[in-house]
């Protein structure tokens, strides 16, 4: 585990952050040492979130991308939560506080073809059965940039039918959509607005386009309806253009997510130079650097990196994302925005906690 030991400087650090990823897959193969079906290293899942609480990520939201693994999810991040209350020496959680999404990704959506009465069921069940840590209704949405999954037409139908479900709970939704805006929102807005023939309306009209890589326009879009709000993350900062687009999403509307394993900040993107190796104002304290049992220090934070095959002790893995790096999404975004780290922080923070608590 990593250690604080120092301050950056001999003066008290007058703001420590405090972040909020939105958006990580706890049950990712990855996290389980799993690439490409063929197992590299033990899980390390304990490490990763013990390394995200140390680098201040105070708060976790778990994406459920099908019923199995919203299950999956669900377990896990109870048993998290239940050690976290055990606190460490120093009086601290150890783990980030978890909540969770329940719903079926747009690229899965096969899974409903047997019997959707009976998965509809199963997912009722399941967000009834762990009522207080299920925050959001999710991931659901269209992706027309992976039709090879599924096709336009059963991701709009079974989009609907999950939006019909989730009008019996009074959750925010957390939103999937690529190269899809006419058709998303066509579907989503008269279940938001109350115009649909049927009379099916969402109690709670609060909603995440989470991984937003849209267009000026498609933000503007959908900007217009107040209740929705838009969540960034590396792949969603990859060129000059995206970063253009994601300088235009209001304060007051942002969140900040990994996605991890996935969409981490590569040196290949536009938004790479915005970022800066801590200590800096989004991580600000000095941090031991634990000794490497294998590979280089990471290029931003003083933790080891090394190849999937190669992992041995604690360590990032070379191209796979974690929660830890979220601070340097904020720092993109500060950037982008010219708004002041904290302010920057302490909005998303908000923004975040009003959404899913």
């Amino acid at each position: 585990m990593l250690n604080i030991i120092r301050a950056m400087s001999t003066k008290a650090i007058a703001y420590i952050p405090r972040y909020y990823d939105v958006g990580m897959n706890l049950s990712d193969d990855m996290f389980k040492g799993v690439y490409r079906d063929k197992l590299r290293h033990s899980s390390d899942l304990d490490e990763v979130m013990r390394r995200a609480k140390i680098m201040h990520v105070e708060k976790m939201l778990l994406t459920g991308s099908s019923l199995e693994e919203s299950e999956w999810t669900l377990r896990n991040a109870r048993q998290y939560n239940d050690e976290a209350l055990h606190d460490d020496v120093d009086g601290h959680r150890v783990y980030p506080q978890l909540a969770c999404t329940v719903g079926v990704h747009p690229c899965t959506v096969m899974e409903f073809e047997a019997d959707p009465k009976s998965h509809l069921d199963k997912l009722r069940t399941l967000i009834g059965d762990y009522q207080g840590l299920v925050k959001a209704f999710g991931e659901i949405g269209l992706d027309y940039d992976r039709l090879n999954y599924t096709s336009a037409d059963k991701q709009r139908q079974y989009f609907e039918l999950q939006l019909k479900l989730a009008c019996e709970f009074d959750l925010p939704l957390f939103l999937h959509m690529r190269n899809a805006c006419d058709d998303f929102l066509s579907i989503l807005v008269p279940f938001l607005d109350g115009s649909r023939s049927d009379g099916y309306r969402l109690k709670n009209k609060n909603c995440l386009v989470h991984s937003f890589s849209g267009t000026s326009d498609e933000l503007k879009r959908i900007l217009k309806h107040e209740s929705l709000r838009i969540s960034v993350n590396g792949c969603s900062l990859k060129t000059e253009e995206n970063c253009k687009v994601a300088s235009e999403i209001p304060l007051d509307r942002l969140l900040i997510e990994t996605d991890s394993p996935w969409c981490e900040i590569k040196r290949t993107h536009a938004s790479y130079r915005y970022v800066s190796r801590c200590p800096n104002e989004f991580y600000p304290l000095e941090y031991e650097e634990e000794r490497k049992e294998g590979g280089n220090l990471h290029h931003l934070l003083p933790i080891p990196v090394m190849k999937a095959e190669k992992k041995v002790g604690k360590g990032l893995v070379k191209g796979r994302n974690e929660p830890c790096m979220v601070g340097f999404v904020a720092e993109v975004m500060s950037r982008l925005k010219g708004v002041e780290g904290r302010e920057l922080i302490e909005a998303v923070w908000r923004n975040s906690e009003e959404l899913f608590g």
